[in-house]
């Protein structure tokens, strides 16, 4: 536990990416605000709130460290003649008026001990005159001008500490800021760029406190050029005219451009783009007959077969979006989901129909038994106009609060998003894309339709496909222009090939869905060989259709997991604090995205939708963020760094998860009194860990929760460990303590 001081908060440490890397020592450097300029606005200030100039000084440092940190309870050091105090670092005040009068009541003695936080993480406080009268600013260290400029006129040898009578020393505390009259002199040992950063930083709200004493304190107050790369340069994709087309329209056009080519390889077989385009017709006239109508959906419950295209395309031919339903779910997933979504239709086989439940006041169309009428039907397209904006698909994820949740994806964001991997992916090769994941995980919507846009083949692997044949499958049918899979498959893949298959296997491989570390990248980099398949990742929850960002590596970078990659054409990616505030490069907060790729909603959960899809202050008028719920920072480079999530929600060998529908399910049970479940082990071999208070009078039966759980939830979200416990352990904050539950194992 991080001590704490009379208010209870933590004491401030300097975002880790701004510290020096392990085993450096750099000597301490100095920059210089200057504010002389601002003095008739900052007097102003202190006036207006009966106080004076270093506690309205104070108030701005304050107003930095709150941009420096998330929004949890910290404590400021300030040094006077009586010692050290604390002031707590304030971050809800409107105004700057606001600001100055809570920091002047705020500070109080140090209660308690800080030595867990090192020296080296802290920052220190200071005013008044300095030692040997006013200095001309000749220090020898950066300067913040009245410009906002920053200078470096050269490096001292060392750093005089303020109040230290002129003596050069090492300063214990990782940042220093001693305010006067004229200037602030900030001493740090800080990684480059971060002190630049750090001066512009307090120069810009110095000038926004005199500028007007009602201002905005709330807003983020970077550096111009800062605030433009984060907000501009690196968050935002190219600006590209994708025109009105939709998915299907265009794999329509490109089956008249090239009818006889393959369009789908499957168990042996082809089906070109012809007899492909003819299906998806004759489908579509079938559930035109039967309602399917814009913005309704049709369920489709079909396994890799030579049914599962012409289906999922003739739904969109019909106008309606399609329900992705995985037979490999237990049936009463199933059948929420068909209920939940108001499905009207489902397309399916017969083998699959005792699972699903017919929709009462619905129809059900079994393409097995009906081959021969809907074969009868007219191969010609209906007469149909389609708008961008209405449903392609609702794909269900997991849901915290015990059920899923149906996320409503539009014709105009999955156009978006396909055009760029037919750009990115398809145009590596002429070889096609092989498909072995669920049509439930959205992952593989690239492997399904992007090598259709550009005449290339679709290959189904077979359904259902044991893992450890997944390599043979792939070297089969390689080479391809593209794989896109987990990171969990890409390490299988790493030790199931030899190196010659790795180095001919596809024209590029994308990892995604799941975190993915940089010495998977470097094995697989290693193992391809100079000129061997590339490899990429990609970033994006289902909410902003698919994929939001991505990267082809060179190399693998230095962090432990791969940076996010950048926008996508047409889509936002940026890093906000809870006000949606940009937070300083090197610091953490939450990703947001907007764009063409942004989700309508959640299905009948307005809600959570209202909560997780909101208004835009960076977009244009109408357009929406989508809050992802995964915490990231900008490195100075401008890659995004992925720091895991803000919430309970998991991925679990690239599949979304949210804990808490777990634990509801284990709650139905009549023997769990309370259960809680965790993600445990290491990124690559995550799994899950139940934990469960038996009912009074019983005692936990591992296989038989494991059986309650398999008969409502997936196979991926079923725990691996089942453990027994009297209570659930809680931190101070009352919070579970997951640290003990993982102990347990």
């Amino acid at each position: 536990m991080t001590p704490a001081g009379a208010s209870g908060a933590t004491v401030f440490a300097l975002p880790t990416a701004w510290r020096p890397a392990p085993g450096s020592d750099p000597a301490p450097e100095t920059a210089v605000v200057e504010h002389a300029d601002l003095a008739d606005g900052l007097g102003a200030l202190a006036g207006i709130c009966g106080t004076d100039l270093p506690t309205v000084l104070l108030a701005a440092h304050i107003k930095v460290l709150g941009m420096l940190g998330e929004a949890d309870e910290r404590c400021a050091e300030v040094a006077d003649g009586a010692g050290v105090r604390h002031v707590t670092v304030v971050r809800a005040a409107a105004t700057w008026q606001e600001l100055v009068l809570r920091v002047a009541k705020a500070e109080r003695p140090v209660a308690g001990s800080a030595d867990e936080v090192t020296y080296g993480e802290r920052a220190l406080f200071t005013a008044g005159a300095e030692a040997g009268g006013e200095r001309d600013g000749s220090d020898g260290g950066e300067r913040a001008g009245s410009d906002g400029s920053v200078e470096r006129p050269g490096n001292d040898e060392g750093v005089e500490r303020p109040g230290s009578g002129g003596s050069v020393e090492r300063p214990g505390y990782g940042l220093r800021v001693h305010a006067d009259e004229r200037r602030l002199t900030l001493t740090a040992v800080l990684a480059p760029p971060y002190l630049a950063r750090l001066a512009s930083m307090h120069r810009e709200v110095l000038r926004a406190m005199a500028a007007d004493p009602d201002g905005d304190a709330l807003a983020a107050r970077l550096d111009p050029d800062e605030r433009r790369a984060v907000l501009g340069d690196w968050s935002t994709g190219p600006r590209l005219d994708r025109g009105a087309g939709t998915v299907v329209e265009r794999i329509e056009a490109q089956a008249a451009a090239t009818p006889d080519a393959t369009a789908v390889k499957v168990a042996g077989t082809g089906i070109t783009y012809r007899e492909l385009d003819e299906r998806a017709n004759r489908i579509a006239r079938r559930l035109a007959a039967l309602g399917a109508r814009p913005d309704a959906l049709v369920g489709v419950c079909l396994r890799r077969t030579a049914d599962l295209l012409p289906a999922l395309l003739g739904v969109w031919k019909s106008g309606a979006g399609y329900l992705p339903l995985d037979p490999a779910l237990p049936a009463e997933r199933l059948r929420h989901m068909i209920d939940a979504a108001g499905c009207e239709l489902v397309l399916t086989e017969s083998a699959h129909l005792p699972a699903l439940e017919p929709p009462a006041g619905g129809d059900v169309v079994l393409l097995d038994r009906e081959r021969e009428s809907i074969e009868a039907l007219p191969a010609t397209p209906l007469d149909r106009t389609t708008d961008p904006r209405s449903l392609a698909y609702v794909i269900y994820t997991s849901g915290s609060t015990g059920n899923p949740k149906g996320v409503m994806v539009e014709h105009a964001g999955l156009a978006n998003y396909l055009l760029w991997t037919a750009e990115t992916y398809a145009a590596r090769g002429t070889g096609g894309s092989p498909v072995f994941s669920s049509i439930s995980f959205d992952l593989g919507m690239p492997s399904l339709f992007a090598p259709l846009l550009t005449g290339q083949p679709v290959h189904l692997l077979p359904d259902p496909l044991d893992t450890a044949d997944l390599g043979d499958e792939l070297a089969a049918g390689a080479p391809y222009s593209f794989i896109k899979m987990t990171p969990g498959h890409l390490d299988l893949l790493s030790y199931d090939l030899t190196p010659d298959e790795i180095h001919s296997l596809a024209g590029l491989v994308i990892a995604a869905g799941d975190a993915f570390t940089s010495e998977l990248a470097r094995r697989w980099l290693e193992f391809a060989g100079p000129g061997g398949t590339p490899v990429a990742t990609e970033y994006g929850p289902t909410e902003i259709t698919v994929g939001n960002s991505g990267e082809t590596l060179t190399e693998p970078p230095a962090t432990e997991l791969i940076p996010l990659g950048a926008p996508i054409p047409n889509t936002t990616m940026y890093v906000l604090t809870d006000r949606l505030e940009p937070v300083p490069v090197g610091v953490p907060g939450e990703v947001y995205i907007g764009g063409t790729g942004v989700a309508r909603g959640y299905l009948d959960r307005p809600g959570l939708t209202a909560e997780r899809f909101l208004p835009d202050p960076y977009g244009a008028p109408g357009s929406r963020l989508y809050r992802t719920g995964d915490r990231a920072r900008w490195r100075a480079d401008g890659s995004l760094e992925f720091l895991g999530r803000v919430d309970h929600q998991v991925k679990i060998r690239g599949f979304r998860v949210e804990l808490g529908e777990i634990q509801a399910r284990l709650r139905d049970h009549a023997d769990v009194a309370e259960a809680v479940v965790i993600a445990v082990g290491p990124v690559r071999s995550r799994s899950l860990a139940a934990y469960v208070i038996p009912a009074e009078g019983t005692q936990m039966d591992a296989t038989g929760l494991r059986d309650h759980l398999a008969a409502v939830l997936p196979a991926y979200m079923l725990p691996a460990h089942f453990v027994a416990i009297d209570q659930v352990p809680l931190t101070t904050n009352g919070k579970v303590d997951t640290r003990v539950l993982q102990g347990l194992l």
